[in-house]
């Protein structure tokens, strides 16, 4: 999954997701196979070396965002933990893990200074900033993989759960305002400088461009997507279980990053 440091990160083989590109340094990716976060050139998406290396409580890092209070936090599937870090990749502790009720953990975002946090026991729990558990924001027999938040305070989740697969639109209180489209497993949720949004899907083999009205705007084939990202040269930074590509928007044409 993509997310940002000075505002970007990622996750190979998972998910990714951004904030403020403009003044990222760089973006993070999980590698969940590796266990390594990895640094990659927010204009056109090339490889600029490990952040997070040899950390032995990753079991499967999904998600990297960057908090409120400067810290990297890093969502893992198997370890039902999120851990923080220095913006120098140093660990500095764990702010959530199954005491706090989590398990199997996926996408993560802020709001505010309140961390949400997706799971396989369909639910989408929420914490203030000193790690207390909050009622849940959404509970609702939905199987949310990623979340992403609107400035409004709305939220657009990935829905997985096996007869609804869809991407659907919450509103600020959690309360379900509608399901956008449909798509196979879909996986990570990001924003376009054009005011549209994109998805990766896992299952559906590819990318989608759409609008909150619901609208399929375009459509990119891509193998099992994880995560998806806008770099600052118009291409979309993808992720698989094969890797990190650079996705020509006008072609589709990949490239391996």
């Amino acid at each position: 999954m993509l997310r940002t440091i000075l505002s970007t990160f990622a996750a190979a083989a998972m998910l990714f997701g951004a904030a403020n590109t403009a003044t990222a340094q760089f973006l993070l990716i999980p590698d969940s196979t590796s266990d390594t976060v990895g640094m990659y050139n927010p204009f056109d998406g090339s490889y600029m070396g490990d952040l997070i290396s040899g950390f032995d409580q990753f079991s499967t890092p999904i998600n990297a965002v960057l908090g409120p209070d400067g810290l990297i936090y890093v969502s893992d599937q198997v370890a039902d933990s999120v851990f923080r870090f220095n913006l120098d990749g140093s660990f500095v502790d764990v702010f959530a893990d199954d005491m706090d009720g989590l398990n199997n953990i996926r996408g993560i975002d802020f709001r505010g200074d309140e961390l949400f946090v997706t799971s396989g026991d369909d639910y989408v729990a929420r914490f203030a900033a000193d790690g207390t558990r909050l009622t849940d924001f959404i509970n609702d027999g939905s199987d949310p993989f990623d979340i992403f938040f609107l400035d409004d305070g709305r939220a657009l989740l990935s829905d997985i759960q096996g007869t609804t697969d869809n991407v659907r639109l919450y509103n600020s209180d959690g309360s379900l305002s509608g399901e956008l489209f449909s798509i196979d497993f879909p996986e990570q949720i990001n924003d376009l400088s054009n005011g549209n949004y994109v998805n990766a899907s896992f299952s559906g083999d590819q990318i989608t461009e759409f609008d909150l009205d619901g609208n399929v705007i375009n459509t990119w084939v891509f193998d099992g997507g994880r995560g998806v990202h806008e770099l600052g040269n118009g291409n979309l930074l993808v992720t698989s279980g094969a890797g990190v590509f650079s996705l020509d928007r006008t072609t589709g044409e990949l490239t391996t990053i």
